[in-house]
């Protein structure tokens, strides 16, 4: 900015990013540890029995902790580069890239996958859904690949001169699912047995 804007509009404009990417980094917080601690009201994610629990506030306290304390682990290393060179700040933003693009897509395989017994609503894509959701897939394929490829040689532990701060961890968001994918077809379907009722939810109901 400091060479493209005098230096108050320059300061300016990052004082503007930086209250963004704080309401955004406190949007993501609430919706990610509401998100661990639905899961883990209906019992659907490892240590459910903490994560399920709120505070007097009805805050689920733990999980917002357990959030901030992933999301503090995997941003640690953004705060270092090489030849301030920020690697892991774009490992960081590939991360976030790929884990919103697979959540994306999931729906669009899937409803490829049911075909005619899928019911569609009122509106949708018609005929032309199989093509335009295998070219959604295609790009969803495309941008994963392009964003897990290393930043450097360097960065791969096989190759000589072999340099940590050079690693594109961006992989790490598609080998954390798998883990949890099979953990889920080993031994978490077998105990899941859908959403659980809780007694605000019945009052609820029940005054509708």
């Amino acid at each position: 900015f400091n060479s493209s804007l005098d230096p108050w509009a320059a300061k300016l404009v990052v004082l503007i990013a930086t209250v963004g990417q704080f309401f955004c980094g406190a949007a993501g917080l609430t919706s990610a540890s509401r998100t661990w601690y639905a899961f883990s009201r209906d019992r659907a994610m490892p240590g459910w029995f903490i994560f399920r629990r709120v505070n007097r506030a009805r805050v689920p306290f733990n999980a917002v902790i357990a959030v901030s304390i992933a999301a503090l682990a995997i941003s640690w290393p953004a705060l270092f580069g090489k030849n301030d060179y920020p690697y892991a700040f774009f490992a960081l933003t590939g991360i976030c890239t790929v884990g919103l693009y697979l959540a994306y897509i999931l729906p669009v395989i899937l409803r490829l996958r049911a075909g005619d017994r899928f019911e569609p609503g009122p509106w949708n894509l018609g005929r032309r859904y199989k093509l335009v959701n295998g070219l959604a897939i295609f790009f969803v394929v495309l941008v994963v690949y392009a964003l897990d490829l290393p930043y450097s040689p360097l960065g791969l532990p096989w190759n000589n001169g072999f340099d940590a701060s050079l690693v594109n961890y961006t992989p790490l968001a598609i080998l954390l699912p798998l883990i949890f994918g099979v953990w889920y077809l080993v031994s978490a379907k077998n105990k899941y047995q859908g959403p659980v009722r809780t007694l605000e939810e019945d009052e609820v109901t029940a005054d509708v």
